[in-house]
């Protein structure tokens, strides 16, 4: 239960990150894809690099902790310039897109860095072959965000 319990709180602080900032899903969830890639590509390079610099972890192990920080941070960067959200249903659908994206995208590591009892172990392996469909159909929606939901140009009426 204690890989869920982590992953029930990562979510919710996401979740609650996202909803205070009040802005549109797009372009932050799409942060989460590049920085997806950036993880994959980086992250095995990274981790010497950081280990070197002083930065040394063993609890969650310091490959995860490169990992999760190389795929939120595009995502935040984006984050502070994206749309704001102007209704309270809109911030509460971006924030549950962003959240399960950004887990979906990131369980691995922390599934890397948590021991997995029983119950979290088969509650996994019943997620596992949904993942794909569940980050396709985020990545999806946050693109209609951006194709509906972009700034008007300055200076067109």
């Amino acid at each position: 239960m204690t890989f869920l319990a982590v992953l029930g709180f990562y979510f919710a602080a996401l979740f609650l990150l996202f909803f205070i900032s009040r802005r549109h899903i797009g372009m932050p969830a799409l942060g989460l894809t590049a920085g997806a890639v950036l993880a994959k590509l980086w992250t095995d390079g990274l981790t010497p690099v950081v280990a070197n610099a002083g930065f040394v972890t063993t609890v969650p192990p310091l490959h995860s902790v490169v990992s999760v920080a190389l795929t939120l941070l595009p995502a935040l960067i984006v984050m502070m310039r994206a749309t704001k959200a102007h209704s309270m249903p809109h911030q509460a659908y971006s924030s549950f897109v962003f959240a399960a994206l950004a887990v979906m995208l990131t369980y691995g590591a922390f599934a890397n860095a948590v021991v997995l009892d029983q119950t979290s172990s088969a509650i996994v392996l019943k997620l596992l072959p949904y993942d794909s469909a569940i980050i396709t159909v985020c990545i999806g929606l946050a693109l209609l965000d951006v194709v509906y939901h972009r700034k008007n140009p300055v200076g067109k009426h």
